[in-house]
């Protein structure tokens, strides 16, 4: 069971609101994007007509329209509760252009960054295990590509394993925001942006190869 913050007599409008703010340093509150992205798990799940995510801090709201952009359903309209600034001064809510504010850094197409992944384990390599939180961690593995849409992985506690190259492409589109901690590893596990069970070799492949080709 869940309980919304509103949700109209009819229940075809249904809102989570969340009132969370950029820390006092002006990072980003990886914790609280989770817990955000959490609401809008929930909001998906759910059968109505409207589904709103109406957040309360200006800042915060663009950061997490940065950040979503691609990643939760198109139909959760993001919205900006008019008192909701602390005080502040800022633009009318329909005056204040969101969308188009921010620009996303451009990510190589993903065939091509498919095509230089495999170049590169064209050799088998020693990965290290690694993930965003805890950094390197864990058991580490063998990899190479032998050919064909998957890649083959040596685990000595698991065996081999083949790695199929359509569990890259989620991991590899967003990883700006897994890498930074704003999306946590269990969207890649169990939804809601993909279901794998590889996530160990993807994350840890991916991270290495991006850190040579620096």
């Amino acid at each position: 069971m869940h309980s919304f913050d509103l949700v109209s007599e009819d229940n075809q409008i249904v809102a989570e609101v969340k009132s969370h703010q950029m820390t006092k340093g002006g990072n980003i509150p990886s914790g609280k994007i989770s817990d955000t992205y959490q609401a809008c798990f929930m909001l998906e799940k759910v059968d109505a007509r409207k589904k709103l995510l109406i957040l309360t801090d200006l800042a915060f709201c663009e950061i997490f329209k940065r950040y979503s952009e691609g990643k939760i359903s198109k139909g959760i309209e993001i919205g900006l509760l008019a008192n909701g600034h602390g005080g502040k001064e800022r633009p009318k809510p329909e005056t204040m252009p969101l969308e188009g504010k921010w620009e996303m850094p451009k990510k190589t197409d993903f065939d091509v960054f498919w095509a230089r992944l495999t170049t590169w384990l064209g050799s088998e390599k020693r990965i290290t295990n690694w993930t965003a939180n805890r950094g390197e961690t864990g058991e580490d593995f063998e990899a190479v590509h032998a050919g064909g849409n998957y890649i083959t992985v040596y685990l000595e506690s698991a065996g081999i394993q083949r790695v199929p190259k359509k569990d890259f492409k989620p991991i590899y589109e967003n990883w700006d925001g897994y890498a930074k901690g704003l999306i946590p590893r269990y969207h890649f596990v169990k939804g809601p942006i993909a279901n794998s069970r590889f996530t160990k070799y993807t994350i840890s492949i991916i991270h290495q190869y991006l850190d040579d080709e620096e």
